[in-house]
This record gives C-alpha cells, sequence and structure tokens, in this order.
C-alpha cells in the first residue's frame, strides 16, 4: 500500500511540476512525466530508495536547521536547499543541490541538470551532477576561506613542529649532520635535491625492471615500490627540518658548538615559524585577487627551494649517518717528544741522550 502511494506521489508532482519549471531548469526543456521517469531512472531513483521514509517535493525546498528527515529527499523542477539533516541522499531534478553549513547528509548528493554545491556543509556520499544522458562526477565547492586557510597553516605548523621535537630528540645527530652539510655547501646541498627530484621517478622505475629480470627479485618489487616514496618522504622531512634548526639558529644566534637541548629546541620552533610564514601570509591574503596570488606563489617557492636543498643535504650526508667531515674526525694522539702545537718557527726538542761510561763531557 505504501509503495502505491508513494508511487501515485511521484507521478502527480511530475504532472504539475511540468509547467512550472521552466524558471528553474538548465536545459530550458520542460520536465514532462517520461522526462521524470527517464531522469530518475538514469541517477537511480528506484522504488527501493524512495521505501525508506522518501519524500518527494515539487518546486524549490528547504530543510530548515532544526529539521530531520528520516529517508531521501527527491525535489522535482526546483533547488534542495539544506540546512539541517537528511538521514539520506537528496536528489534535485532540473535544479541544484546547495548544501549549507551546519547541514549533514548521511547519503549522497546528486543533481539532474543542475549542480550541487556545498556550502560548508557535509555529504558523507558521493556527489554527482548529471547532465542530460552523460553522468560527470561534479561538484562546486566554494572557494577556501581565510579562516580556514589560516587554520590549516597553522595545522601544519603544529604538525611539522611536533616531528622535528621528536627527531631532535631520538635522532640529534643525524639532523646535526645534516644542518652541517646545509650550513657548509647549501649551493651543492640545493643541485643535488633538484636532480634527486627528477631521478626519483626514473629510478625507481629502472631499479623495479631490474628486479623483475629474477624471480626472488620480482617478488621484492612491491616492497620497493612501497619503501622507496617512504624512504624519499623520510629524506625530505629531515632535511626541512634541518634547514628550520640552521635557520632558527641564525635567527636566534644559536651557535651549534656546545648548545644545549632547549637552546636547540627553541631554534628549531623559530625555524620551522619562519618557514611556514609564507603560507601565513597568503592564508591572510585569501581572496584579495592579485595578491593572493603572488603571495602563494612565494610560499610555494619557498617551500619548494627548502624542500630541495634539505633534500640534497639529506642525501649528501646519507641521512646523517654518512663519512663524517674533516672536523669530525678524531685527530691522532700525539706523540711524546712532539711539540703540540706546529707553530712555523717554534723547533721541536730534542730527545736527551745519556752519555757513555767513560766518555768524556762536551
Amino acid at each position: 500500500m505504501r509503495r502505491t502511494i508513494v508511487l501515485l506521489a511521484v507521478t502527480l508532482l511530475a504532472l504539475t511540476a511540468a509547467p512550472r519549471s521552466g524558471a528553474a531548469q538548465v536545459s530550458g526543456s520542460v520536465p514532462t512525466t517520461d522526462s521524470v521517469a527517464l531522469a530518475m531512472r538514469e541517477i537511480g531513483i528506484t522504488q527501493g530508495v524512495l521505501d525508506f521514509n522518501g519524500k518527494v517535493v515539487r518546486g524549490d525546498h528547504t530543510v530548515a536547521a532544526t529539521d530531520t528527515l528520516a529517508g531521501p529527499l527527491v525535489v522535482i523542477g526546483g533547488s534542495a536547499e539544506v540546512r539541517g539533516v537528511v538521514r539520506g541522499s537528496v536528489y534535485a531534478l532540473w535544479g541544484d543541490v546547495v548544501v549549507h553549513e551546519g547541514a549533514n547528509v548521511l547519503g549522497g548528493a546528486t543533481a539532474y541538470r543542475g549542480r550541487v554545491i556545498l556550502d560548508g556543509g557535509r555529504v558523507r556520499g558521493a556527489l554527482a551532477a548529471w547532465s542530460a544522458t552523460v553522468p560527470a562526477a561534479v561538484a562546486e565547492a566554494p572557494p577556501m576561506t581565510r579562516g580556514r586557510a589560516l587554520t590549516l597553516a597553522g595545522g601544519w605548523t603544529a604538525m611539522l613542529t611536533v616531528i622535528g621535537i621528536l627527531v631532535l630528540v631520538i635522532a640529534a645527530s643525524n639532523m646535526e649532520a645534516t644542518a652541517r652539510i646545509l650550513e657548509q655547501e647549501f649551493g651543492r646541498a640545493f643541485f643535488l635535491g633538484v636532480v634527486g627530484q627528477l631521478g626519483f621517478l626514473p629510478v625507481l622505475l629502472l631499479a623495479t625492471i631490474a628486479l623483475a629480470i629474477t624471480i626472488v627479485g620480482a617478488l621484492l618489487i612491491p616492497f620497493v615500490l612501497v619503501a622507496a616514496p617512504i624512504a624519499l618522504a623520510g629524506m625530505l622531512t629531515l632535511g626541512w627540518l634541518a634547514l628550520a634548526l640552521t635557520t632558527g639558529r641564525a635567527l636566534t644566534r644559536v651557535r651549534a658548538e656546545g648548545a644545549s637541548r632547549a637552546e636547540a629546541l627553541r631554534a628549531l620552533v623559530f625555524g620551522v615559524v619562519l618557514l611556514m610564514s609564507p603560507w601565513f601570509i597568503a592564508a591572510a591574503l585569501q581572496g584579495t585577487g592579485t595578491a593572493a596570488v603572488v603571495a602563494r606563489i612565494v610560499a610555494v617557492t619557498v617551500a619548494w627551494v627548502a624542500a630541495s636543498a634539505g633534500l640534497g643535504a639529506a642525501l649528501l650526508s646519507r641521512a646523517g649517518v654518512g663519512k663524517r667531515t674533516p672536523a669530525e674526525r678524531p685527530q691522532p694522539p700525539l706523540q711524546g717528544w712532539q711539540t703540540p702545537t706546529p707553530v712555523a718557527g717554534v723547533a721541536a726538542a730534542r730527545r736527551p741522550i745519556p752519555a757513555r761510561p767513560g766518555a768524556t763531557p762536551q
């Protein structure tokens, strides 16, 4: 009985919506009974969909912020404005589906000859906008707001700071070795980092082909395909944090030799904030037009340079476990008779030779 009532309601709404739906149509055609049935069949609105407390309305319909629909919502010849909760999917035939801020759609959102617009709301299912005959997964999201951009930049800064603290506690020597490379050979590190970025995929492809020659190597291909990107991400993170540490030391005037852990931590935090500052500036200028675009380009450029130089330093230092630099190598012990200070003009003392018995002293 319930299915029959729902089918009759859909048919009646389709018939009554035909003369009034011209303003809400995208293509300009009038939805007839056959076109409504065809559209419902194309987007998957079946009797089973409408069985679960389905609601069918004609013309524009709004779900208020205080309303909760128990089942799917079908709007014919108008737009569906969702501000509350819909415990199902939302369908708009010859109209748009707009999910406003604070709204929650537990199913999907589908528009036939319309658009799906997320205006701050949440849709847990799939988003789809259908043309006359061919479906296309299209959803128009609003531009990022200034508050959201600032929150995103702050979240990345906090995450990188936490990771940097963990690396500083667990692998301080590795970070110090990488930072020393950046201090001494920044240009070489940047060049090697760019080469590493360009050559990662070709090297990975060649390694995969080489492993495929043997049976044992073929078994290792999945491991290599997973481990290689993880290793690259680790090297990038280590190098970027080392650059942040180096930048923070220059900003706080903290020397690497003899610095306490607290001083190193303060320098790291200052460096992370400084390297992330272009993103905060771009977020603050969000929505200002040309200024926002320029600020974002600057932020991307700074991030790429930092990542490239950090990657190159991590490669040169072999993630901080490579060969020591001459300043780190221990010096051989001095001989007992040699002078401890090789300064020009100071002669080494000669070891005294005991006189032989009976010899006349000179």
